[in-house]
């Protein structure tokens, strides 16, 4: 007894050892995240969390340390029986540390649990048990989170009693061997020894084992609604027939014989346990055949008819979990023409049309406007703003810190966290407008900020962005970098709320403790009005205030009342919907996702805020009743940041997907698969590669106004034709809907990569892009966009042209339009439309009146054009423009005499192109 009470002294030495060096980092980490979640006013967020994890903890661990020290006991003393050795303090500390590590394991399932506790009905039953989806999002993943801890915890129990008792009949292979080298066993022994002393525990051990195995039996007859296997993702055929009746039996059977074993404790009988083992063993080899026999030879030779009601059942779930059925179905007649009238009826699209490809445009702006090594622009966001009373298409990105271009002399650990602390501005473009030398019209540009239109920005610096990783300490004595001017800098203190407080000693030595850094206490320059930012970056922030969510893979900057603010989207999802089939989500297989949640965060004070976009999803409400300090309404987002709310890229290119097979809502076409559609390709930098939604502004058809919708195109199964697209509202009051637009299976419509090979095919576009070529130059094609007109598509392709020596800009040199038979290759889209539906009408004038507004806006782009090759010591495009420019001058009154007031249409004809 007395050695006994030694090692559990050693145990509770080494632990508590252990617990004091975990403490001690872990417990000021703990602290610092507490001041930071109550700086933004999140502390109760942070209290239910961390309540959960430690309950969790506290339960999973003590209960485990009750059967883990209980096999232990009972082990030992059924081993006093034979006088065995005794057992090494190390396996003691083996129990407490398994129980430990279990809790440590099943506290980080506090989700589950919490989901559970305040679940909110869905209204939707299951049409098997008719049991509310609300049990298998909520109730049934915590039954399996119970049952399978226990199955951990009984067989841990299990396995260490084993260890034990062979550890006892263990021996060395060979004299002179150290023990543990080569062991063997004496098996016949051990057997004798467990017949005679350990047959209770034996025999409880694996009733418990059985009676658990058999609820989970029980929870695999409700997965069957997930279940993958044959035709219909859910229960099929098979799975009702065979397999749901087989699971009955193996409950059943499991928990009788279980039982059974259990009541043989008191006789003794361990050959009780073989015989529910054995028909366990039986029925799920026979089962299994079962299924094999009754899928192959009684449902696939009438598969439809035996899977029909499962097939519509999987069809409706599905569009049910991924808001499908919301889609707002309709007809496309498309018409193989195109007219003047269709462009000027559907002018907010053609002044919208994106000819910026965001990869050269970011290469472009880096070039352009960082001024400073240690700023970048890391991504290019597309939005839309009001600008002179239209709705226009911009594309955005941030000029944020990138310290590592710093020279390594220059990183010390004043400049990485006193002074470098934030980006500084915004660049601005319209998606549709180029300069003569082929590079983007800024709206907003260099620093400080220059705006060109009525978007101004007041608070242009960036502390918090999608690069901001290192922690940064404000307003210390050693000021902040704010932006270069000329030779000099400027500086600043901060002045913003941003951060946690470091008004004490306390303070400034846990977060030392928690960065590992004992210059945060050190230092004489961080005082007590000091504040300290750290989770900086947009997707860090997001996720660690709320990490239940899922989160988009790009947020976007949004320019509001003169500040900055980042929008980021944020989903609830699922992965045990009932007959809703999986889809690959953020690393994770879902089958449930909607975008609930739109995170903003103020780019200067880190504010997030939380709105709530999908009242409606009982994800979201379940989440609200938890955590109801987070979560506000959407409506009390500020007026001009929900003018920026787009519909979400991610959330798009799931439901695109899964549109691709379940907009055949006819199980027998489902089954067979006859309309069936898959995203095309577009070819970028030479190679294919998947086309990805994308903005736009567009009218709809049938309606008047142009608005910000996010469209895919589709092609068949098999084939390269255009068979339909669907389109995301993110403009009010329709944000969110959706409309799908079916093409007539009757009508050729060209797709994206047949487009793409007239293109290629086309001889005047391949010689002049082998000329670029030939001269040093690699030639950049954008992305082609497919652009609904009314009752029609066309396809615009914009071409970079990017030197191949170092420090190049690509310039936009020709955009390429296609419709019909028709590809036109021209210097700006104006033209290019142009060739298709012949000039603009220009304005009426009489004779000696002038040059009409047409006219004279021809005449500046010639000019321009000139002058850009004039630069470049490009004298033969020189002369071509100003050849050009002399005869609109010469001409113009002729021109405009012979106009007439008819339209013309266009439909089919030969390539057109302005020659290089």
């Amino acid at each position: 007894m007395a050695a006994s009470s030694r090692g559990w002294r050693r145990v509770l030495l080494a632990i508590i050892a252990m617990a004091a060096l975990y403490g001690f980092v872990a417990v000021p980490s703990l602290y610092g995240d507490y001041l930071w979640f109550a700086a933004m006013d999140y502390e109760s967020v942070f209290l239910t969390i961390l309540g959960y994890r430690i309950g969790l903890f506290v339960l999973t661990a003590v209960l485990s340390f009750g059967v883990l020290a209980a096999n232990y006991r009972v082990a030992r003393e059924n081993l006093r029986n034979i006088d065995a050795a005794a057992v090494p303090w190390t396996y003691r500390a083996a129990v407490v540390g398994g129980a430990l590590l279990i809790g440590l394991s099943y506290a980080s399932t506090w989700e589950t649990v919490l989901r559970f506790v305040h679940g909110t009905a869905f209204g939707t039953a299951d049409p098997v048990y008719d049991l509310d989806v609300a049990f298998y999002i909520y109730t049934l993943p915590v039954l399996n989170l119970a049952v399978g801890y226990l199955l951990v915890i009984v067989g841990a129990g299990a396995g260490l009693s084993f260890v034990l008792y062979a550890r006892a009949f263990s021996m060395p292979e060979a004299a002179g061997r150290s023990p543990g080298v080569n062991i063997r066993y004496d098996v016949v022994a051990m057997r004798s020894f467990l017949r005679e002393h350990a047959t209770i525990h034996v025999l409880a051990t694996i009733g418990g084992l059985l009676i658990l195995l058999g609820l989970t039996f029980v929870l695999d007859r409700f997965e069957l609604l997930f279940s993958p296997r044959g035709t219909v993702f859910g229960m099929g055929a098979t799975d009702r027939t065979v397999f749901l009746p087989l699971l009955g039996l193996l409950a059943v059977t499991a928990v009788i014989g279980g039982l059974v074993v259990l009541v043989n404790i008191w006789f003794q009988y361990p050959r009780s346990m073989s015989v529910p083992v054995a028909l366990l063993v039986g029925f799920l080899l026979v089962g299994n055949v079962a299924g094999f026999v009754y899928q192959d030879f009684v449902v696939e030779p009438d598969e439809f008819n035996k899977e029909q009601q499962y097939l519509s059942r999987e069809i409706a779930f599905t569009n049910r979990a991924y808001a499908l059925d919301r889609i707002e179905e309709r007809s496309f007649p498309v018409s193989e023409t195109l007219s003047r009238d269709q462009l000027t009826d559907n002018q907010g699209t053609i002044d919208n049309m994106r000819l910026w490809d965001p990869r050269p445009l970011r290469t472009t702006y880096n070039e352009l406007q960082i001024f400073r090594t240690y700023y970048q622009f890391d991504d290019i966001d597309i939005d839309r703003y009001d600008i002179d009373g239209r709705e226009t298409q911009v594309m955005v990105s941030a000029r944020e810190l990138d310290f590592e271009s710093l020279p390594s002399e220059s990183k010390t650990w004043v400049n990485r966290h006193l002074v470098y602390t934030h980006g500084f501005g915004v660049a601005m473009s319209p998606v549709s407008e180029v300069t003569a030398d082929g590079l983007p019209a800024f709206y907003i540009q260099d620093i400080p900020p220059n705006s060109s239109v009525d978007i101004e920005v007041t608070q242009p610096r960036i502390y918090y962005g999608e690069t901001t990783t290192d922690y940064v300490i404000v307003n210390t004595r050693t000021q902040e970098l704010d932006y270069p001017s000329g030779g000099q800098n400027v500086y600043i203190s901060y002045t913003g709320e941003g951060g946690t407080r470091l008004d004490s000693t306390l303070r400034k030595f846990v977060y030392s403790i928690k960065f590992l850094d004992p210059r945060i206490v050190l230092s004489d320059s961080v005082t007590d009005d000091s504040r300290l930012q750290f989770n900086r970056d947009i997707r860090t922030r997001a996720s660690t205030i709320a990490p239940f969510l899922e989160y988009d893979r790009d947020p976007y900057l949004v320019i509001a009342n003169g500040k900055l603010y980042w929008i980021y989207d944020a989903y609830t999802t699922s992965d045990t919907y009932p007959y809703s089939s999986r889809i690959r989500f953020k690393g994770e297989q879902v089958n449930y996702v909607r975008n609930s949640v739109k995170v903003v965060v103020d780019a200067h004070t880190g504010e997030t805020t939380y709105y709530v976009a999908e009242p409606d999803d009982p994800l979201i409400q379940t989440y609200r009743k938890a955590f109801p300090e987070l979560f506000i309404d959407l409506e009390e987002m500020p007026a001009e940041l929900r003018q920026h709310v787009r519909y979400p890229e991610d959330a798009f290119r799931v439901q695109a997907q899964q549109y691709l097979l379940y907009h055949m809502t006819d199980p027998k076409v489902f089954y067979n698969k006859e309309d069936a559609w898959r995203i095309p390709n577009e070819v970028a930098r030479g190679e294919e590669i998947p086309m990805t939604p994308y903005y736009i502004i567009m009218t709809f058809p049938g309606e008047e106004n142009p608005e910000f919708v996010m469209i895919q195109p589709y092609i068949p199964e098999g084939r390269q034709n255009m068979i339909g697209w669907l389109a995301a509202r993110s403009d009010p009051p329709n944000y969110g809907t959706l409309k799908a637009f079916h093409f007539s299976k009757q009508r050729l419509v060209f797709g994206p990569m047949q487009i793409e090979s007239r293109i290629d095919q086309d001889a005047d576009i391949s010689q002049q892009i082998t000329l670029w070529s030939q001269a040093g130059s690699s030639v950049i094609r954008g992305n082609l966009l497919a652009i609904p007109i009314d009752d029609t598509v066309i396809y615009v392709e914009p071409l970079f042209l990017e030197s191949r020596e170092q420090g190049s800009l690509p310039e936009l040199k020709r955009v390429i339009v296609t419709h019909g038979n028709r590809v036109a290759m021209q210097p700006s889209l104006e033209q290019a439309l142009a060739v298709q539906v012949g000039p603009a009408r220009p304005a009426a004038s009489t004779p000696g009146e002038g040059l009409s507004e047409a006219d004279l806006e021809q005449a500046r782009t010639l000019y321009e054009e000139a002058q850009a090759a004039l630069r470049r010591g490009d004298f033969e495009t020189y002369g071509e423009r100003i050849t050009a420019l002399g005869a609109l001058l010469e001409g113009s009154e002729s021109q405009r005499a012979g106009n007439t007031t008819g339209t013309e249409s266009f439909a089919g004809g030969a390539t057109a192109m302005t020659a290089p």
